[in-house]
């Protein structure tokens, strides 16, 4: 008779998002994010069991990108360039009092556009160039994102309004997978003894990696959004009412990875968005043949 056990190792690693900072990347479609279930089963045989395990880690961000978008409108190309980079030096200069380096920012051209409009003249209406639109994007890397206020302010100065979204980079990556590495080692030991102390089995020394995934989620994958209101109506039969509503606030909050399978979790408690890296981790062992 053939059977096998399988033991599920799944790492998860998080970065840092403070203060549920994200930008207005989050309003977008994230409801794609899925975790992949750790699909637990046992299997044995004569000869062989497989281990798999899951574990989750959470780790605060060492730095963030913040993206700004800025945008300029005039008659001329030069004319608008020049007035897009005006607003744009002086939102820079002022970063230079919150000791942020000339190479911590990047200006990135997004695009140039034609802007077309219409003469209207009794019933005929005739399209023209009215001018030239220039877009960019302004990228300021911080180490302390409480600075992220003040950028806001001084962005504002400048009539820049849109913070496009909030990366968030975690240094040491090679270091944080070998730790998780170890503690899926170390999950799928303990399992192994109680696997062993239940079957009698004997174990040959030699044991082999069967399968390993690595996987990494951020914050503005996992934001998700809602409307929180209820909404009255107003009707006629005969048309004589004009509806207005108030305008619908949409809210955004971090959802963290849902801990439900999980072996082992290292910094279970967050009180900060962050990213989470997953590792799922299968070992193979040989079991000695009894005469």
């Amino acid at each position: 008779m053939r059977y096998y056990i399988t033991i599920i190792l799944l790492f998860f690693f998080v970065d840092k998002l403070y203060a549920q900072h994200s930008g207005n990347v989050v309003y977008g479609d994230n409801s794609s994010i899925r975790i992949r279930p750790s699909g637990k089963k046992l299997f044995l045989t004569d000869s062989t069991f497989i281990i798999e395990a899951n574990v989750l880690m959470n780790v605060i961000a060492n730095d963030y990108a913040v993206t700004f978008a800025v945008s300029d409108s005039a008659a001329s190309v030069e004319k608008c360039n020049e007035q897009i980079n005006k607003r744009t030096a002086g939102f820079i200069g002022k970063l230079a009092g919150l000791n942020i380096k000339p190479d911590e920012i990047y200006v990135d051209l997004i695009g140039q556009n034609k802007v077309l409009d219409y003469h209207v003249k009794d019933n005929r209406a005739e399209q023209y160039l009215k001018g030239f639109e220039i877009k960019k994007n302004i990228t300021v890397k911080l180490s302390n994102i409480g600075l992220l206020d003040k950028l806001m302010i001084f962005a504002s100065g400048f009539q820049i309004y849109d913070i496009v979204k909030i990366d968030y980079i975690a240094k040491d990556i090679e270091q944080i997978n070998d730790r998780l590495f170890k503690l899926a080692t170390e999950v799928i030991n303990h399992k192994k003894e109680l696997y062993v102390q239940a079957t009698n089995a004997q174990l040959l020394s030699v044991s082999q990696i069967y399968a390993e995934d690595y996987s990494s989620y951020y914050p503005t994958q996992l934001y998700k959004t809602y409307m929180a209101n209820n909404g009255g109506s107003v009707s006629s039969q005969y048309d004589r009412f004009v509806k207005k509503d108030l305008n619908n606030t949409v809210t955004a909050y971090y959802e963290k990875i849902n801990y439900s399978g999980i072996d082992k979790i290292v910094n279970p408690v967050i009180t900060e968005p962050a990213i989470e890296f997953a590792l799922t981790l299968q070992i193979k062992f040989q079991i000695k043949k009894v005469n």
